[in-house]
């Protein structure tokens, strides 16, 4: 069975000055606080979860429905390829249960999301997880009975009973990986391992709640906190003394838990080697891919692309903002604070909205006008504005057969609504998807979930940039396109080439210490940003700062996602023919084929190292014209 959910987190923000521009007589609210209580929020500015739930009660009769369906799932065990009518209606009835608690699920998470501290918000959130491997529990038998029937047999029941045709892809891919998928009672035994295997990672998390770092003092001399959701706040002070500060006391910290969070990242890695030899692959790194039947070439086609283009980019740029910022050395400190003087315009939700449906225009009135509907104050669709007790962040959720939901926390900076045309990105992402595809194949592939994300932000960034010629303004902008590059692209390419040696490491029978990832990460760290780029006593800890490394391969679809969205654009941008209609297949296409598929049928092929290198072009010119704007 496919993941229960669609959560899709504005994982990486931006931190940049706001510039002037258009906006600024829009309504909303005027001067956001994150501290405001949500009952003083405009009800037109939070969403309503009604299309889900009009309120917990209704939503635990739902709960207790469910729970007592999943139940009966066992009636199905031993029927799937007996007769296509039975078939289907097992299918049928199996993916209904699991779209009705897609429902709970979306209703729990964001009903705590907006007040965390609830006891009954947190109530719904635990129960709906219980309940999310009570289904996969129950479900467990599903996937070995299906690879049992043969490909003949599927195909006759397919003409027999037309409704196959929605699982049509899921089987399919089950024959691709049968060698690879074990028989039920393996699969429930492997199951039984996970809560083992993920100990790791919550381990971790633990960690980071109980770590004390010591505290340093702000821009005012005033002594503060510093913690996991403090630490970028202050890593990007504009003060030099605050940052050193912040990094060193933050990575000291790290290095002196290093042994304890080198053991939790290793049994990680050995829990995915654990897996991938039971299935018979030759490697994690191959089994992580292989779900998304993706090459494991196109992952160093990546990486080796990166490399060679290191020197012309992301090299270049440390001297460059060496240069801007007139130091005489760059460190890891330097990397996060803004290059450029903040100017003090400011952009209302409305405000943002303008300016979004502005830089939309290439992609035509038809989808202008789903995403105006929704994004307007009073659609119910956006949470925009910070309240006491919210979640911090951004993210789009949804539920097949309900619009998406945009979770933000806008408080009027450009920064904000690049983080709204990111989230809306995803919206409309899942919008067309569900409109063209049958729940089955609805929800697509997270390596092409951040595509319609970061193409929003290309062409709000494109629109701006069309806007202004003013030096200064100018410069922000095209130092936000060479930030979005480094850090989704490059600094996520670097984690990926982390990650493929410390399980390579495992995998070849050495120890995977904290010294030795301390020696591979620092190796990386020279390799990646070059010789005008001075190392720190601690700077090699990072690696212990960075939860993705437990999700397995996952942080090289940033690297994709963005790539992809720099090419539908420009090529939309440029009125390229038929580039507007592949970009809206690609959403329409939901999880129907491999995402490798949909994309080549896009006009996108990640086999070919072009794909890559324009986007090491896009970064090497935009160096070209700061540079040009400086002299």
């Amino acid at each position: 069975m496919k993941r229960i959910t669609w959560i899709l987190t504005c994982v990486m923000l931006l931190s940049f000055s706001t510039l002037a521009g258009e906006g600024g007589d829009g309504v909303g609210v005027k001067k956001p606080s994150a501290d405001a209580d949500r009952t003083k929020i405009p009800t037109d500015y939070k969403w309503s979860l009604n299309a889900l739930f009009p309120n917990a009660d209704e939503w635990e009769k739902s709960f207790a429905g469910v729970k007592g369906d999943i139940s009966g799932i066992g009636m199905c065990k031993g029927k799937l390829g007996s007769s296509a009518k039975e078939t289907l209606q097992c299918l049928d009835n199996i993916y209904e249960i699991k779209r009705r608690f897609d429902e709970l699920s979306a209703f729990a998470f964001q009903w705590w999301s907006v007040l965390m501290s609830d006891n009954k918000r947190q109530q719904l959130r635990e129960k709906a997880t219980g309940l999310a491997a009570v289904f996969s529990e129950a479900t467990a038998f599903v996937d070995p009975e299906l690879m049992k029937i043969s490909v003949a047999r599927w195909d006759e029941m397919a003409k027999e009973e037309k409704g196959l045709a929605a699982y049509n892809f899921h089987f399919k891919d089950l024959k691709r990986r049968q060698k690879h998928l074990l028989d039920a009672e393996q699969e429930a035994l492997l199951a039984l391992t996970m809560p083992m295997r993920e100990g790791p990672y919550f381990i971790m998390q633990a960690m980071t709640q109980d770590m004390v770092f010591p505290k340093i003092k702000d821009e005012e001399g005033k002594e503060v906190e510093l913690n996991y959701a403090s630490f970028s706040k202050y890593r990007g002070s504009k003060d030099r003394r605050v940052r050193k500060d912040a990094v060193n006391a933050f990575f000291s910290t790290l290095h002196h838990y290093r042994s304890t969070l080198g053991t939790s990242l290793a049994t990680s890695v050995k829990g995915a080697m654990f897996e991938a030899k039971a299935r018979g692959y030759s490697s994690s790194l191959e089994m992580s891919l292989d779900a998304d039947n993706v090459p494991v070439a196109v992952y160093k086609n990546l990486l080796a692309t990166t490399a060679e283009n290191l020197p012309r980019t992301l090299h270049r740029y440390v001297a460059l903002r060496k240069k801007i910022l007139g130091l005489d050395e760059v460190h890891y400190y330097d990397m996060y604070n803004p290059l450029f003087p903040k100017m003090s315009k400011e952009y209302t939700y409305d405000d943002g909205l303008k300016l979004m449906e502005q830089s939309l225009k290439p992609m035509g009135g038809d989808y202008i006008a789903v995403l105006h509907a929704g994004a307007q104050p009073g659609s119910g669709w956006a949470d925009v504005y910070p309240n006491k007790g919210k979640k911090g962040g951004a993210y789009c959720n949804a539920a097949y057969g309900t619009h998406p939901f945009v979770f933000l926390n806008y408080m009027n900076e450009l920064d904000d609504v690049f983080t709204t045309a990111h989230e809306y990105g995803h919206a409309m992402h899942f919008y067309l998807s569900s409109q063209a595809q049958p729940y089955p194949t609805a929800d697509a592939s997270i390596f092409l979930a951040e595509i319609a994300s970061t193409f929003q932000e290309e062409l709000l960034l494109h629109h701006l940039l069309g806007q202004v010629t003013e030096k200064d303004a100018r410069l922000i902008l095209l130092g936000k396109r060479v930030e979005n590059i480094r850090l989704t692209i490059t600094r996520q390419t670097m984690f990926a080439e982390f990650e493929m040696l410390i399980h390579a490491e495992v995998e070849s029978g050495g120890a995977l210490t904290a010294d030795r990832m301390h020696e591979i990460y620092l190796g990386l760290v020279k390799k990646y940003f070059g010789p005008e780029f001075v190392i720190d006593e601690f700077d090699a800890a990072e690696w212990a700062y960075i939860p993705h490394f437990y999700y397995n391969f996952y942080v090289y679809k940033y690297s994709t996602g963005l790539m992809s969205a720099i090419v539908f654009s420009k090529r939309i941008l440029e009125g390229k023919r038929g580039a507007l209609q592949q970009y809206k297949n690609l959403l329409a296409a939901g999880g129907s084929d491999y995402p490798l598929t949909i994309l080549e049928k896009s006009g996108i092929d990640f086999k070919d190292k072009e794909i890559v290198q324009s986007t090491y072009d896009l970064f090497a010119t935009t160096l070209d014209e700061m540079e040009e704007l400086l002299k």
